[in-house]
């Protein structure tokens, strides 16, 4: 390693880096603007200037960008010269002239990097007595607000939005003075990772518009480190929250990016940072609720007081206690119902209460099937399940079946960084250093290849240098062709066009000559043969290398490889479930417990119906309002993510424990909690029954669970737990800046209620203990003495763009070695479809905003959701005469369903695109896919499903 000397003081650095990025991992303050770790140097702002001296006799020295000096072994530097602190503080006086002196007002006040630039360069007095330059500001959407003349032009925003998102619509316009970013016209801006742009500007340009609708200063949060519900890439989140109003309940008022080097990085998707407001929204249920005896249930009905009423908690506790102990006594059946957005723990809590033989997953059989399947495949030796990191870096990728943009929208960004590897690869064969941004991209030259074979593919079809725009089923033969052929297997079993033969040969090709390719697919299609098929090319690539493949399979829910570690395959699903209570002839009492599902999004009306008749009470536990609840004769209230403690597995088995950032409003508290107060009143005790009475913290059913699924020990490792100690403090949530509650309502009391206590973590929801614990996954608010914006997380990195310091939370659950060949599927083939003979064969497709149960509830994802729809192909779409916008119904076994029609040119000939999970098409989503006749509707009057 060089060694170099900057102020007197010798040190070694990695060589591979420029300058700046070497005295900020030093720990050393060098101010800058324009670089950013994720995205290099331009060298545009000229705020991070040192003096670099020809030898140790040269006493002057010159002036260089630290950003744009590549580290030279014997190199001298200084940091802290007179020289260097002026000409930096004549930088920053040079940006400020038209900078606006609203700081007081700003949002980005208090975490504003600019402000830390400016008194780190010593810039204390203005002498500007000119008129400033002003902007006109956009309208930008729901997520972000404009302020543009808060603008220094650093040239961070366009850099990340077109350069590094590949977004197309913000551009610098202007020149000189004059530059101004913004879109051509107003409106919303159209790629998911806008809403990075509030962290990755360092003024108050761009701010996030959700966190001003109930804004307060970053001090004044309370965080704790969480990990994302939207979807199960397992992005890890810093949220924050504060006290609201005159009744002092707590309120979730924002999402930020919490730094994961395998995972997310320094960027997160907009439904992961926007989606939070769910919490927040008007279904959230905070009482326990008991069914009206003279309701009628409708499908408009939208709130709870038609249907349900409030009732006493202890009543509603007693009441499931009395339903438990029938049970015990063999007089009553409880059947518990999981969920793959529920933790680990609390699905694990609700089988100790049922009984194993009465729990069920929650998920389909079709879906349990897929995720068994996953799971099988990442066991096998010669599958690796890479990181983000390891997507970025690799040389060729194959994506089947997935449009990972809608359904693991971080996997798609790191897509596109992987895009640029020969980019970095001819860079780095001229000597250009990958960190000096600018000059690697002016390189010329193809794109990385990144192949597509399915339904449809969103935003990163610019990057892609082949697209098969086909059916799921033909999708896999094409895949166990491109298998066979890097092994040299001839077969005859296939129906496949000369055409796509050939592609599948030049496709292996590529994949044979790559050094580190990766297979992208997962369980979106709802189509077990593509994902088998992508294994199958995983581990024809492993034979034949010699080597793991990496293979990366996208889950649809934060928890779905987790819950699916609780069941052995062909069990557990919501079909068994009901065949099982059609065939039982018993005549005790049954009741459905349901945790945090909602059943309709998972099998069809008529399925859902005879559930729902077939068992005598329901109750159900869960955050938000929906179609399950009209129908439960008990609801009680639970805590969200970022309420609750607990633990999701993600896409690669990473088993990752997220904490409380606050306590819930009204009645709520996690599942286990109410499950655990059931079982105290519980008159008849099993062994069961005495374990739930005996967990008195999260990580005490954490450590059943370890002891109970050997897949599952490795979470007992996951965190300290309840008793851990820094000096013998707690960790705080709130910053040691943080006002206090006396100050809010100041003008009713001068006194203030004591913090709630936290049972279950080694933290304090108050300010008291300790603020910066470095070397803990405990660690969310991210701030550093001098450092007070999120730049600051260098501070926490064992090097800039490394790991953090303790190394990276979470750690991968251990699955028994299987080959994948001990679980062999047929490939279909072209009549291997689900139409039933019908005119069209259902296909899903995804949306960011409308595709997810909890962020579609959210107040400003609402907004930008797209009304119902069906995609259809010109061709089709002209034979039966319909043009773009025209109003259609779908005529399924789950009813008849209207959408306007929207005509794409990729969708495969016969088939129609529906939207996952869209609302007005949510309980069409678990047919999907399958059959339908479209038939035209005259009139447009009402969109989505028919009463």
């Amino acid at each position: 390693m060089p060694t170099i000397t900057i102020d007197g003081n010798k040190y070694q650095v990695d060589g591979d880096q420029n300058l700046l990025t070497a005295c900020l991992s030093l720990g050393l303050n060098v101010p800058y603007f324009c670089w950013h770790p994720a995205m290099g140097s331009v060298g545009a702002c000229r705020q991070c200037a040192v003096i670099e001296h020809k030898d140790s006799e040269d006493q002057r020295g010159r002036f260089i960008m630290s950003c744009m000096t590549p580290i030279k072994d014997g190199g001298i530097y200084s940091v802290s010269s007179e020289a260097a602190k002026d000409f930096r503080g004549s930088v920053i006086e040079d940006l400020m002239t038209n900078h606006p002196h609203d700081c007081p007002v700003c949002e980005e006040g208090g975490e504003c990097h600019l402000q830390d630039m400016t008194e780190m360069s010593g810039h204390t007095m203005r002498r500007y007595q000119g008129t400033k330059r002003t902007h006109r500001n956009q309208y930008l959407g729901p997520f972000i607000n404009h302020e543009m003349n808060r603008c220094i032009t650093c040239y961070r925003c366009v850099r990340f939005y077109h350069d590094y998102a590949g977004g197309e619509d913000l551009q610098a316009l202007g020149r000189n003075h004059q530059v101004f970013f913004g879109r051509n016209t107003e409106g919303m801006l159209e790629n998911g990772f806008s809403g990075n742009l509030v962290e990755v500007c360092p003024t108050g340009v761009f701010t996030d518009k959700t966190f001003s609708q109930h804004f307060v200063r970053k001090w004044d949060l309370q965080t704790a480190a969480s990990v994302c519900e939207h979807c199960a890439v397992g992005c890890n989140t810093a949220p924050g929250a504060r006290e609201s109003g005159n009744n002092q309940d707590p309120m979730l008022r924002r999402v930020v990016n919490l730094y994961h080097h395998d995972i997310n990085g320094y960027f997160l998707c907009d439904r992961g940072r926007f989606g939070y407001e769910y919490v927040n929204s008007k279904s959230r249920i905070t009482q326990v609720l008991s069914a009206r005896k003279d309701a009628v249930i409708s499908s408009t009905a939208e709130t709870d007081e038609r249907l349900h009423k409030e009732v006493s908690p202890k009543d509603a506790v007693f009441s499931l206690s009395e339903k438990l102990a029938s049970a015990q006594r063999g007089e009553h059946r409880l059947i518990g119902i999981g969920s793959p957005r529920a933790s680990l723990e609390n699905n694990f809590a609700l089988l100790k209460f049922v009984g194993r033989d009465n729990f069920f997953s929650g998920l389909n059989q079709r879906d349990m099937q897929l995720l068994h399947l996953v799971d099988r495949i990442q066991s096998d030796a010669n599958i690796h399940s890479p990181t983000i990191p390891e997507i970025e870096n690799s040389d060729v990728i194959l994506i089947l079946g997935e449009d990972i943009y809608n359904t693991a929208p971080r996997v798609a960004l790191a897509v596109r960084q992987a895009a640029r590897s020969r980019q970095k690869e001819q860079a780095e064969s001229l000597r250009i250093p990958l960190w000096q941004d600018a000059s690697v991209r002016q390189l010329e030259g193809e794109p990385s290849p990144i192949i597509f074979i399915g339904t449809e593919l969103n935003q990163i079809s610019d990057i892609t240098c082949k697209a098969i725009y086909t059916l799921p089923e033909q999708a896999a033969q094409i895949g166990q062709a491109i298998a066979n052929n890097i092994l040299k297997v001839k077969s005859n079993k296939t129906s496949l066009s000369a055409e796509n033969l050939e592609e599948a040969e030049r496709i292996s090709a590529i994949l044979t000559a790559a050094k580190n390719p990766v297979i992208i697919s997962g369980t979106s299609s709802k189509n077990i043969h593509l994902t088998h098929s992508a294994a199958k090319i995983a581990s024809a690539l492993a034979e034949k290398n010699g080597k793991p493949t990496s293979l990366y399979l996208c889950c649809e829910e934060a928890n779905s490889l987790g819950v699916i570690q609780l069941f052995e395959p062909e069990t557990g699903s919501l079909e068994h479930l009901i065949t099982e209570l059609k065939n039982d002839k018993t005549n005790i009492d049954k009741t459905l417990v349901i945790l945090e599902n909602d059943l309709s999004l998972r099998i069809a009306s008529e399925e859902l119906n005879s559930l729902f008749a077939s068992v005598d009470h329901i109750i159900l536990l869960d955050t938000l309002l929906n179609e399950t609840a009209k129908h439960a004769d008990l609801i009680f209230p639970v805590s969200a993510t970022a309420e609750s403690q607990g633990t999701f597995v993600n896409n690669t088995g990473l088993a990752q424990r997220f904490y409380a950032v606050y306590e819930g409003t009204g009645y709520i508290q996690e599942s286990w909690r109410w499950l655990v107060d059931a079982a105290g009143f519980c008159t008849e005790h099993s062994e069961s029954i005495d374990t739930i009475i005996n967990w008195n913290h999260c990580p005490d059913i954490t450590d059943s669970l370890a002891e109970s699924v050997s897949s599952l020990k490795v979470i007992k490792d996951l965190g300290p737990d309840e008793n851990f100690r820094i000096d013998g403090l707690k960790v705080a949530r709130q910053t040691a800046r943080y006002s206090g509650r006396t100050a809010i309502h100041a003008e009713q009391h001068v006194s203030e209620e004591p913090p709630h206590q936290d049972p279950d973590a080694p933290m304090s929801f108050s300010m008291e203990g300790v603020h910066n614990p470095n070397r803990s996954p405990l660690q969310a608010n991210i701030w550093s003495p001098g450092w007070n914006s999120n730049q600051s997380i260098f501070k926490f990195q064992q090097e800039v763009g490394g790991e953090r310091r303790g190394g990276a939370s979470g750690k991968y659950i251990q699955r028994r070695e299987q080959a994948l060949s001990e679980w062999s599927l047929p490939i279909a083939s072209d009549g291997d479809t689900d139409s039933d003979n019908h005119s069209l064969a259902t296909l899903p497709i995804y949306r960011m905003f409308g595709s997810e149960e909890l962020s579609n509830r959210a107040m400003a994802i609402a907004k930008v959701i797209d009304k119902p729809f069906f995609t259809l192909n010109r061709g089709d779409a002209e034979s039966a005469n319909l043009n773009q916008g025209d109003t259609v119904a779908l005529d399924t076994n789950s009813g008849v369903f209207r959408g306007s029609v929207v005509i794409s040119d990729s969708q495969p000939s016969g088939s129609l695109g529906v939207p996952y999970g869209l609302p007005g098409l949510e309980t069409l989503s678990p047919v999907l896919p399958g059959g339908a006749n479209l038939l035209p509707v005259e009139e447009s009057s009402a969109i989505g499903q028919e009463d």
